[in-house]
């Protein structure tokens, strides 16, 4: 620069000569008017001060942050747009500030200058974000966010919500928190919600000690929750990534008697992630496809904003999804080796979308030292990374049903999805009718996702082994009922290789074995033991010690209840001292169904407990209802359940009077040398009067619990008390049936195993 400092000294020089020979009136002309000129400049830039002060001092406080060069992106625009949408009807106050959360490390990002500011880094994976502690003035002072290991070698599975200084990273908290492989912890007022993905629960928390109040275990670990959304409704919608094709499911927290899953849209994109409510739509990542999609909650209808093009190699994989003044920031990655994801060389890009256009404001890599997982803006309110926000601070108005029209008709694609109303609640796992929209199936499929090996590692023994005909199960370990002796008798099968494995759910939300492993050769191969839930039998059992006990001898059953002839050899030789009462019965095909008298006189207390444990729309799915009744020091001997209604139901148990002297054992290990052996039992699957404790484990049944039992699977019961233990006993196909109904005093015949009864006593059901 001394040559061109030098050129302007001469020019002045030059000029002054000329300046000498004006006459004294025009020189004193002249002065006046650059003294006038001098004093407008410096209102001029007084003005601008006061209008935005962070413009003079943004130079200084670039030396705070650590800065990142952007060749060719002409000041971080592309095409000529800024980061500012083209809808906004007013400038933002301050500059937008996006506090971003990769695999390692926590940091501010400013996207008017491109710079950073680190606040932690080197611990671990990062996840969640929201805000803390706020200033008077509105000034934000503490973020929390989740940190978990790196799933590469870890050397603790400990989790933790920390809270930070939100200007210098200075840890303020720490707390433990009950959570495995954590995708999201969002904040709702004085409740924060948190993702435990293995776990496949939403826990909720009192903010801010952090205590928590209560887990709804909703979910397998093979949905992977992965993203909350506590709207303004009292709901918390959850993405539900599935592995592939996912869906966004909304959570009752309050309904009665227990969370429910209320609604679910059905796939919304594969591999989906975020979920960001704007103009009454949501705003999500179709994750394996590279899009930026709207879905409607209403119809499902998923639309297309963006998507990255399709000749980019590597293919990219998006995650983190903020929205503020109608344009969506997310992140885009290229997923690599589990060993590189936290690697400071692997740095992730954002990108920005005029929501309201389509359009790509611009594109640009970021120093996120790993994967990107979180993109949120807490200083603009607690809901940054679930409702679109107002730069000026808080939430930006829903907007429209018109506005949602007009982003369905700016978006590059369209399609159809399916919104359902479940009542009850269901989180069913059965394919649906919607379609990812403008998205090529496959692309980004050669990337593997760290969700695939987090479940691989979050399962101990192989998952959804195929055995026999079998088909895949989802690994689970559903430990709903919250008693020491249950989670050790479970954790006992699970450590001698018998891990319950799932394949759907029932409407109320509970998990069901897979009947395809379960109706294998190796059928213990499905689990044996599936704890579900505890319920109130209060009035149940009540009705049942009230009956006259003669209801119990088949001789006023056959007066006013209905009877079944043809059982009675099979019954005495393997249950000997246990009196049935039958309410619904069926043959083995389970497809003509029968519903007894005595339905009636127990029908105010069953149905509202078959509704808690199955759902209300899937009690037309019960194809036996029945009690067994065990006198003192009887035994149901050792056998298999190999009837139909063992093959095409599910065997659901629930204690309704007991003693801790009733003994229920499941005996898979004599079952498996029976077989090595070549000896098969039949029918009844007899296999001798007892077998040894040592080949047997104990299911502690305390009356309430609910239990689905694997019946293929040899098992035995001993009575040694001195009461009348009584075990209500439910089986449930997957598909539904239409029952008929029996006149009292019906009598039926079983003949090789079909039921048959007099027409002139059937009639239709309720």
């Amino acid at each position: 620069m001394p040559t061109v400092s030098v050129a302007s000294r001469s020019r002045f020089s030059h000029a002054y000569k000329h300046l000498k020979v004006l006459s004294p009136r025009a020189r004193k002309l002249l002065s006046v008017l650059f003294a006038a000129g001098l004093f407008f400049f410096a209102f001029l830039s007084l003005s601008i001060y006061v209008k935005d002060p962070d413009s003079v001092h943004a130079k200084s406080r670039s030396g705070q942050r650590r800065s990142l060069a952007v060749e060719g992106q002409d000041g971080g625009r592309i095409g000529g747009h800024s980061a500012q949408s083209s809808s906004s009807s007013s400038s933002p106050s301050a500059p937008l500030q996006l506090l971003l959360a990769s695999h390692n490390r926590l940091f501010w990002y400013f996207p008017g200058n491109n710079t950073i500011h680190v606040l932690h880094e080197g611990e671990g994976v990062h996840y969640g974000v929201f805000p803390g502690e706020v200033a008077a003035d509105g000034r934000l002072k503490t973020v929390w966010n989740v940190i978990r290991p790196h799933n590469w070698h870890p050397k603790t599975s400990q989790e933790f919500l920390v809270e930070f200084n939100s200007e210098t990273g200075h840890e303020v908290n720490r707390v433990k928190i009950h959570s495995r492989f954590t995708h999201d912890a969002v904040r709702r007022g004085d409740r924060v919600y948190l993702a435990n993905t293995e776990g496949g629960e939403v826990q909720e928390l009192h903010f801010p000690d952090m205590k928590l109040l209560r887990s709804m275990r909703l979910f397998t670990l093979k949905q992977h929750v992965n993203t909350l959304a506590p709207l303004d409704d009292g709901a918390v919608w959850a993405v539900l990534h599935n592995l592939g094709k996912s869906d966004a499911v909304k959570i009752d927290p309050n309904a009665d008697p227990r969370p429910r899953v209320t609604r679910e849209v059905k796939h919304v994109g594969l591999k989906a992630h975020g979920l960001v409510a704007w103009r009454r739509q949501f705003v999500m990542l179709d994750s394996e496809n590279g899009a930026l999609v709207a879905v409607d909650p209403d119809t499902g209808a998923v639309r297309q904003i963006w998507k990255t093009p399709m000749t980019e190699e590597p293919s990219k994989f998006l995650k983190g999804l903020c929205v503020v003044d109608d344009v969506a920031y997310f992140g885009i990655n290229v997923w690599g080796e589990r060993s590189q994801r936290d690697s400071v060389t692997n740095n992730a890009e954002l990108a920005a979308v005029d929501l309201a256009t389509g359009a790509l404001l611009w594109r640009r890599t970021v120093a996120t030292s790993g994967l990107l997982n979180i993109v949120a803006s807490p200083g603009l309110g607690e809901a940054s990374t679930y409702r679109a926000m107002d730069s000026a601070g808080g939430v930006a108005e829903a907007g429209t049903a018109a506005g949602g029209a007009a982003l369905a008709s700016t978006g590059t694609g369209t399609g159809t999805g399916t919104g359902t109303d479940t009542g009850t609640g269901s989180t069913s796992t059965g394919t649906g009718t919607g379609e990812e929209v403008g998205a090529e199936a496959g692309h980004g499929g050669a990337a593997k996702e760290e969700e695939e090996e987090e479940e691989e590692e979050g399962q101990q023994q192989q998952q959804g082994a195929e055995a026999g005909k079998g088909g895949k199960g989802v690994d689970e370990l559903a430990l709903g009922i919250n008693d020491t002796q249950v989670i050790a008798a479970t954790q006992q099968l699970i450590d001698m290789g018998y891990r319950p494995k799932t394949s759907g759910r029932w409407a109320s939300g509970q998990p069901r074995l897979d009947l395809k492993i379960k109706n294998s050769k190796q059928s213990w191969d499905a689990g044996i033991s599936l704890p579900l839930m505890q319920v109130n039998i209060d009035k149940l059992k009540e009705l049942v010690l009230g009956m006259p006990d003669d209801m119990w001898t088949p001789e006023r059953q056959r007066r006013e209840n209905a009877a079944v002839d043809g059982r009675k050899d099979n019954m005495n030789k393997f249950k000997p001292g246990v009196e049935a009462l039958y309410m619904v019965f069926s043959d083995q095909s389970t497809e003509h169904v029968y519903r007894f008298p005595y339905y009636d006189y127990f029908k105010s207390a069953v149905e509202p407990l078959l509704e808690q444990i199955v759902g209300k729309e899937d009690m037309g799915k019960v194809v036996r209802l029945q009690f067994a009744r065990m006198k003192p020091g009887s035994q149901i001997k050792p056998h298999q359940d190999m009837g139909g209604y063992a093959k095409f139901a599910h065997r659901i148990h629930l204690p309704v009077v007991t003693h801790p002297n009733v003994s229920f054992q499941v005996c898979p290990e004599a079952e498996r040398r029976t077989l090595m052996a070549g000896r098969k039992g039949g029918g009844g699957g007899g296999h001798g009067d007892e077998a040894q404790d040592k080949d047997c484990v104990q299911i502690p049944m305390a009356e309430g619990m609910v239990f689905e039992l694997n019946n293929r699977v040899m098992h035995q019961v001993r009575n040694r008390s001195n009461l009348k233990r009584v075990q209500m006993v439910v089986d449930v196909s997957e598909e539904p049936r239409t029952p008929r109904r029996l006149r009292p005093g019906t009598v039926c015949n079983y003949e090789r195993a079909v039921m048959v009864c007099p027409q002139e006593n059937i009639m239709p059901d309720y």
